[in-house]
């Protein structure tokens, strides 16, 4: 057999894919997406993907956003997703429709490569669909939709074809399975989210330690195999990872996060209890989360039934080894993801690279997930080929069963038992309950009720599949039902934890038409969305996002009294000072219950360009500081510089004129004529991608980009007439294009020379 078959039936299965996930999109409404109604999606993904689309509609790429933090990198930022092709999408079908077409693809192409690593373990076809079907349905997953985590879906949907070419690269004398590794990692990373990438990475590197310690065969292949696979994605997505790097050098999460901040989001360990009780602390459709964290990254179900499937691998004679280590690698994977709530998290802060710049450690549910549903599949096999659960595990479910079905009668009689629990779990500031919310009798109640109730299914579920298990040695028929309970639970659990909103949501009524009403050059603070300024048409001062360059986080942070060496995304907007001025601030908008209140902060916002001649050189960031926030500063006046310019600047009241001639994002060419040295004062943010070159008839032969007032750009000018071209060109762009066409014209290489090889074979 040639590989024409299984090639023609792998483009089989992707158009089916596409055509299921375009009609999964085209099912909710046109103006509709799928999430809550404040969401990641709402709030961010959205205005980026259509910033991204008409950018790439007009003929350019946009390695910088104008709309967030008075300017960032875009490309850089990872999560723009620029080079991750399936983001085509965005550029063919109306912005909603494109949305819900990724999110239900992803999940689609998730479960194909579970089914495909399932296969390729030589489970049976109905254990792979098993599969398939239980890791997008499961709690580390299906819940993000809610949440609109568009990146992480995205970035998720690759790791089981990660795991499929580590597979094949185990059991296979070549290194075809390394090749598809590769290059899945490669879509990966272009995906968006680089913390998946770690954490998938990490979780490869912890199957292979396993494996090496497990299995004499794979000594000498399975750790070289991840350094391998990983090494060659690099250089696949070096054009998005060497941008993406020297963003991150002047980005703040270059430096090491607090501890406190690192371990923001770590798993609690009572949330173990949502792999059988999903509902037990609240849900996303109509009960809300009381535990610790959010809870779409605080579940790990993967259905009463599929535990016992879990339970059945353990015990199956043919396969039980195999599923004891992917069950080992998931409780691994799990620790990991328990944070500081062990002591393993301060070590490997401390000592690992990585685990000191992310926050959120309880994604590593999600490759725990994985290996957990790969022995659920192993249990389901079991089944299918014909094999009895041993009684001893059925008289476990039976009683489990009882037992869960008792307390949840217990909170169902009595819901304020549940109370201290709630106020615990407050008490730890981990909760993002609100305290009224969390005190009100009414709420503890429903609370109660919503626990026991989650607690009774769960012990009615246990009960019936521990009952058949032990009918199963007399009537073998009933060994299918903990298998045919599983989709039933998936799908309960999955009507609870969806939800879909209009897009309308994406802006507050009036603001729109506010900023088409009031044109100008100028950038507004909205607090409630930060992130959508290319929607509202007009840029934020502000965002909601890890890309922040760290200059001027650090300048917001100094700004609002706080400390700026403990800078992060965030920031708490106390007052406006009158050095807002150089940023252009001119309004905000401010959410209240009557609805969205705008105020005017500045009422003359400084040009996007000017000439001042006074100037100051301050080399410190803190001294800096202060000068910006005396009384008597105006930026209209003078600039503050970190070192020298040359050429110096002569005081003048009238250095000469200046105006833009043209721009894009990540570009502007400028037009000034000069009757004495001066700088050319840019208010748009500092970065060390911005170049300045001459154009034709330009009179100085090179232009330096100096930081200005520590985040703002200035460019010294000589007599005479200029035309610039100022740029952003991220660091190892060029480079890394270059580096990524070479490595795809090799793998493409290498696979057509396996091609040759193997149609040459007798």
């Amino acid at each position: 057999m040639t590989e024409r078959h299984p090639i023609r039936r792998t483009l089989l299965v992707a158009a089916l894919l596409v055509a299921a996930a375009a009609a999964g999109a085209y099912a909710i409404p046109s103006n509709w997406v799928v999430g809550g109604y404040d969401t990641d999606l709402i709030k961010q993904f959205m205005a980026w993907r259509a910033f991204a689309a008409q950018t790439l509609l007009s003929g350019h790429l946009p390695l910088w956003n104008p709309y967030t933090y008075s300017g960032q990198p875009f490309l850089g930022g990872f999560q723009s997703a620029l080079l991750y092709p399936p983001n085509a999408v965005f550029l063919v079908l109306p912005l909603a429709r494109a949305v819900n077409f990724s999110m239900f693809g992803h999940l689609l192409l998730l479960g194909w490569g579970m089914h495909r690593l399932a296969s390729r373990r030589g489970l049976h076809p109905l254990a792979a669909w098993v599969c398939a079907a239980v890791l997008p349905l499961s709690g580390a997953v299906f819940p993000h939709l809610f949440a609109g985590h568009l990146s992480n879906v995205c970035s998720m949907a690759w790791a089981p074809w990660i795991f499929l070419g580590i597979e094949d690269f185990h059991r296979g004398p070549g290194i075809g399975g390394l090749i598809l590794a590769s290059a899945a990692a490669c879509l990966q990373i272009l995906a968006g989210h680089v913390q998946y990438v770690f954490y998938t990475a990490i979780a490869a590197g912890v199957q292979a330690l396993v494996l090496t310690l497990c299995d004499g065969s794979l000594r000498r292949r399975a750790l070289p195999g991840v350094a391998i696979l990983y090494a060659a994605a690099a250089l696949l997505a070096a054009a998005q990872l060497f941008p993406g790097l020297a963003s991150l050098e002047q980005g703040v999460r270059h430096a090491r996060l607090g501890f406190d901040f690192a371990s923001m989001f770590s798993f609690p360990v009572e949330n173990l209890i949502t792999s059988v009780v999903p509902g037990f602390f609240g849900d996303l459709a109509g009960h809300p989360y009381w535990g610790r964290g959010y809870l779409w990254e605080m579940s790990v179900f993967t259905g009463v039934s599929g535990m016992a499937l879990a339970a059945v691998a353990l015990l199956d004679s043919d396969r039980k080894r195999e599923a004891r280590i992917d069950l080992v690698i998931a409780g691994l994977l799990l620790l990991l993801g328990l944070g500081n709530h062990t002591p393993l998290f301060r070590v490997l802060y401390e000592h690992v690279p990585g685990f000191d710049r992310f926050r959120g450690v309880s994604k590593f549910t999600f490759p725990a997930t994985l290996f957990l549903v790969l022995a659920i599949g192993t249990g389901a096999d079991a089944i299918i080929r014909g094999k009895v659960p041993r009684r001893t595990l059925g008289i476990c479910a039976v009683q489990a069963g009882i037992l869960a079905g008792i307390a949840g009668a217990c909170l169902l009689n009595h819901p304020m038992l549940l109370s201290g629990f709630i106020a615990e779990a407050h008490a730890t500031v981990e909760s993002y309950l609100r305290a009224d919310v969390a005190a009100d009798p009414k709420f503890l109640r429903l609370a109660g009720l919503q626990a026991g109730s989650s607690l009774v299914h769960a012990g009615i579920v246990l009960f019936i599949a521990g009952a058949a298990i032990l009918g199963a040695a007399r009537r073998p028929i009933l060994r299918w039902v903990p298998l045919a309970l599983l989709p039933l639970e998936l799908a309960g659990f999955a009507t609870t934890h969806f939800a879909a909103s209009s897009s309308d949501l994406v802006l507050p009524k009036g603001l729109k038409p506010f900023v088409a009403n009031h044109p100008g050059n100028y950038r507004v603070l909205d607090a409630a969305d930060v992130n959508n300024g290319f929607l509202l048409g007009a840029p934020d001062i502000w965002g909601d996002d890890p890309g922040v360059l760290r200059r001027y986080a650090e300048f917001i942070s100094a700004t609002q009294g706080t400390n700026p060496d403990e800078t992060t995304q965030f920031a708490t907007f106390r007052k406006i000072p009158s050095v807002y001025a150089m940023l252009r601030f001119r309004y905000s908008f401010l959410p209240s219950k009557q609805g969205t209140v705008v105020t005017e902060q500045v009422k003359k916002p400084m040009d996007e360009v000017q000439l001042i001649s006074d100037y100051r050189v301050i080399p410190g960031r803190n001294d800096i500081f202060t000068a910006l926030a005396k009384a008597g500063f105006d930026p209209r006046k003078t600039v503050i510089l970190e070192s020298l310019p040359l050429p110096r600047p002569v005081p003048s009241d009238h250095p000469g004129t200046v105006r833009i001639t043209g721009s894009a994002p990540d570009w502007m060419t400028i037009t000034a004529d000069i009757e004495s040295p001066t700088l050319l004062l840019v208010t748009d943010t500092y970065s060390r991608g911005w170049h300045a070159w001459p154009m034709a008839n330009s009179v100085q032969e090179a232009y330096d980009v100096l930081p200005a007032n520590y985040v703002l750009r200035a460019i010294p000018l000589a007599p005479g007439h200029h035309e610039i071209r100022l740029e952003y060109s991220p660091g190892g762009f060029i480079v890394g294009i270059v580096v990524s066409i070479a490595a795809w014209l090799g793998w493409l290489l290498v696979i057509f020379r396996r091609r040759l090889l193997h149609h040459g074979a007798p």
